[in-house]
């Protein structure tokens, strides 16, 4: 028998992001192994979704954030914890009005809690969570912080004064990344160079288009690649701007949101994975091009060092016009390319949900430990002990 765990933020399915997708993901890939794992939510939509029971709370949201908006939503809050008598509340993201009530409701009801932060912090939403700590001391309500990177910990680190953060990363199934329809032995691909992200002012969706053109001047014309940039948001006209004012029109493909099943065919047919953002926490979509065999050109901030070693699986690039050279470098070198690739699929264990799960029932563990003052019964699926104590 598993444990009962709650999975709280504000944000949840239909509303797309990576928080969204990796919360429904993480309660599937317990579920599998025997938990119960629901997800509480503000986000109105189905009850069930994707095989995850859903908790949606009928409660005012604050518009254009789309969070609780007053400390009353934690009244149905606190009565579905009673009554669902969960053995674990994880509450994922300090950003969530949602997740930092429900952990002061679980350290008020006696629940051992986890909270994740997916966001870098740096900046104004670093001074913010650490004026409301000096305010509520919310840091110290939930029993163990975990962070998606060593990035994100630091940040943790300092907002909270914590020493106990633990990285907890997100996970993927490389195995689901093979592609349905691979390319031929023999077909000749146009190059491709292909980004995942939302088009927003922070993910940088532009810097990919104002590159182009310099990437070209140094590329043969058999090597200029095909630009695919997957997603959408409140930029893609401003995107869509400046293609036309630069004149790539002919270099540049724009999909719009795609299904992951898209989005892994379009991998496998691509030739490099470039990651622009210069604030990203941990990118699932970089794990998803690397379990599809993609190099990846990154800029080297936020978590993505994590996901890559300079020279390894890829590039990081200290600076816009590295990104540029980057990726000039290994568009033009195929044995780099090959190299890059076959190094991309031998590095992901760690990152496999196997592996995620193992840690996620390590932290759970301290959690129940800190807050009942015992070890729990072992009520788990078997983990991945040896990845455990090998990245300990």
């Amino acid at each position: 028998m598993g444990y009962k765990i709650a999975i709280v933020a504000d944000w949840y399915l239909p509303r797309i992001g990576g928080l969204e997708l990796h919360m429904r993901d993480l309660a599937r890939e317990l579920n599998r192994r025997g938990h119960e794992a629901h997800v509480i939510t503000a986000t109105p939509g189905e009850q069930e979704l994707d095989g995850v029971k859903v908790h949606r709370l009928d409660v005012p949201l604050m518009p254009g954030l789309d969070t609780i908006r007053s400390r009353k939503a934690l009244v149905p809050l606190e009565a579905l914890f009673v009554r669902e008598q969960y053995d674990m509340i994880h509450c994922h993201t300090a950003l969530s009005p949602l997740a930092i009530g429900a952990a002061y409701l679980a350290k008020k009801l006696g629940i051992p809690s986890v909270m994740t932060e997916h966001s870098v912090l740096r900046g104004a939403g670093l001074k913010l969570l650490s004026a409301l700590h000096q305010l509520w001391g919310w840091a110290d309500w939930p029993d163990v912080m975990t962070a998606v990177s060593h990035y994100v910990a630091k940040d943790i680190r300092d907002v909270s004064g914590r020493k106990d953060v633990y990285v907890l990363p997100n996970g993927i199934n490389p195995g689901d990344w093979k592609p349905h329809n691979p390319p031929r032995a023999g077909e000749t691909l146009r190059p491709r160079v292909t980004t995942v992200m939302r088009f927003t002012k922070r993910k940088n969706p532009c810097e990919v288009i104002r590159a182009i053109p310099k990437i070209l001047a140094q590329l043969p014309e058999k090597q200029r690649p095909l630009f695919t940039l997957i997603g959408d948001g409140p930029e893609k006209r401003r995107v869509e701007r400046e293609v036309a004012r630069l004149g790539v029109a002919d270099f540049v493909e724009l999909t719009g949101f795609q299904p992951r099943h898209e989005i892994r065919e379009i991998l496998a047919r691509s030739s490099l994975f470039i990651l622009p953002t210069s604030k990203e926490a941990l990118s699932i979509a970089t794990l998803e091009a690397r379990s599809c065999g993609l190099p990846v050109v990154a800029m080297n901030h936020g978590g993505v060092g994590d996901l890559i070693t300079d020279g390894r699986e890829g590039y990081l690039a200290n600076t816009r016009e590295e990104f540029i050279s980057r990726i000039v470098e290994v568009m033009s070198d195929a044995e780099l390319r090959a190299r890059m690739s076959d190094a991309t699929r031998r590095t992901l264990e760690w990152f496999a949900w196997d592996s995620v799960i193992g840690q996620h029932m390590h932290v759970y563990r301290l959690a129940y430990q800190a807050c009942h003052g015992k070890a729990p019964a072992l009520r788990v699926w078997p983990e991945n002990q040896a990845l455990l104590e090998r990245h300990a």
